[in-house]
């Protein structure tokens, strides 16, 4: 992930760390709260991101979602 705005600089850090660690041990919880840490840079850069970048994001918040109700 590359973000422009430094607000969400730790939490794409965040997401990171919590995407590598699901990859190890997979569970709906933490897809829950990735899930919400994309909403939370979906709220910060909705007007700054390029609406292909938003999409991108949204796109990942459905994922996510999905793997949180498996």
């Amino acid at each position: 992930m590359s973000l422009h705005n430094s607000n969400t600089y730790p939490i794409e850090n965040w997401l990171n760390i919590l995407i590598f660690t699901y990859r190890e041990f997979p569970s709906s919880g933490l897809a829950k709260v990735i899930n919400y840490y994309i909403e939370r840079v979906i709220i910060e850069e909705d007007y700054q991101l390029e609406p292909s970048k938003l999409c991108h994001y949204y796109t990942m918040k459905k994922f996510w979602a999905w793997r949180s109700n498996q």
